[in-house]
């Protein structure tokens, strides 16, 4: 039986380039667990994973990871206290209606309508929407970061 997944909890992701890291740090009601990425990959598990929390997060994303966990495709590895700059909800983006579609934010509870194009600051909002267990190596593997992803 598979540990129950909470706030705090650290998640080790085996990709092709080495083992990250990452934090559950919300759940949302619609959609589920919120983590946060960190950038790196390591050789061996950090003995303090306090450090780990401390970077930058590399992108923020939805993502089921109960099941991940349950299914074994990701291990938690401790629980540490989730960062002051961490435990603010961020601003999420999307677009509807594909290309040239409307622009949306989202903090978690009000949706608002763009009717301008996204500032330099919005574009490093992550997207909204929950992502898949291959998306989420590809986007550690490839150094995955929001300001250089499109929505569509």
């Amino acid at each position: 039986m598979a540990k129950k997944v909470k706030l705090g909890d650290i998640l080790q992701v085996l990709t092709s380039q080495g083992v990250a890291y990452a934090q559950v740090t919300h759940k949302n009601p619609e959609y589920g667990f919120l983590i946060r990425v960190f950038p790196g990959f390591y050789n061996q598990q950090p003995v303090d994973f306090s450090t780990v929390v401390n970077s930058e997060p590399q992108f923020s994303a939805f993502f089921v990871i109960q099941s991940a966990v349950n299914q074994g495709l990701l291990t938690v590895v401790g629980n540490v206290p989730v960062p002051e700059r961490l435990q603010v909800f961020p601003t999420f983006r999307s677009r509807a209606g594909g290309p040239g579609g409307s622009l949306w934010l989202w903090n978690g509870n009000e949706l608002s309508r763009l009717e301008r194009a996204l500032n330099s600051e919005e574009q490093k909002y992550p997207t909204r929407g929950i992502i898949s267990a291959p998306l989420l190596v590809e986007r550690i593997e490839k150094n995955y970061k929001s300001q250089t992803h499109e929505v569509w």
